[in-house]
């Protein structure tokens, strides 16, 4: 009897659903990430060009190729020649990959062609954990690679790629010495109407080679190709070109807060 009171009396403990968080982004793959992305072309396009049956989902192969071709063959994946001029639907195989004796259904086949496979899309984000360039409208894997491992692509008035960030993120420390000063500083909104963030447009600052200098654009070289710097004289300029960057940066900041000021103050 004594059991059973001491039971009724004990309070049921209230149990958290477990939610997967993506990891942290280690830095070292930041800075690889960072000489990676000055070398992405950010102007190249993207369009549907493979079926994944499991996922039932359409998808670009350079945007997230690695999400679906996993190991031991769970993922199932049809790729697309192209779109026929006189029908406009894509073109599908007859059976499946290395399954000549198994054909795609109808329903598959109706399930493909419900997707748009000649649309291009621009490549308007970039994954830190990946190292590679992306559209946001056709992979959404990237966002659960690593926690903030991805860079916002916009493409200022003067048509160059900008990474667009507020300036507090994680990885922002590792990735300022290849973006240049604001081209554009944006404010974004909340449902009510209330500025959220002030965001700026840093052009990506590209190299032309995987040996040249970041800073001079010559060759780095052969002994010291572990550096992105070609000699100490370019490294001390490139740290001092970086933290000049950085004022610049602060400057146009602070007088943004200023004029909101004067503005709120009026």
């Amino acid at each position: 009897m004594a059991i059973r009171k001491q039971l009724v009396q004990v309070q049921p403990k209230k149990i958290e659903m477990w939610q997967w968080q993506p990891p942290p982004l280690h830095p070292g793959v930041v800075t690889m990430a960072k000489h990676k992305l000055q070398l992405e072309d950010l102007s190249q396009t993207c369009r549907r060009d493979h079926y994944c049956v499991r996922c039932v989902h359409a998808f670009c192969s350079h945007c997230c190729d690695d999400h679906h071709f996993v190991p031991l063959g769970s993922h199932i994946v049809i790729p697309i020649a192209g779109v026929d001029a006189a029908t406009g639907k894509p073109v599908i195989p007859a059976h499946y990959p290395r399954r000549p004796d198994l054909p795609i259904t109808d329903f598959v086949i109706g399930l493909i062609t419900a997707n748009d496979f000649a649309e291009e899309h621009p490549r308007d984000a970039y994954c830190m954990y990946c190292f590679i360039a992306f559209s946001t409208a056709l992979c959404h894997h990237h966002h659960t690679c690593a926690a903030d491992c991805v860079l916002r692509i916009v493409r200022s008035h003067d048509g160059r790629h900008c990474v667009r960030c507020t300036g507090d993120e994680p990885w922002f420390p590792y990735m300022e010495s290849v973006l240049g000063d604001p081209v554009a500083v944006e404010e974004e909104e909340g449902d009510d109407g209330e500025v959220v963030a002030v965001l700026l447009l840093l052009p990506v600052l590209r190299r032309s080679s995987p040996t040249a200098c970041v800073h001079c654009g010559g060759e780095v070289p052969k002994h010291m190709r572990r550096s992105v710097l070609c000699s100490p004289a370019c490294d001390a300029a490139h740290q001092l070109e970086v933290a000049q960057r950085r004022e610049r940066r602060d400057a146009v900041l602070a007088a943004r807060r200023l004029a909101k000021l004067n503005i709120h103050a009026v």
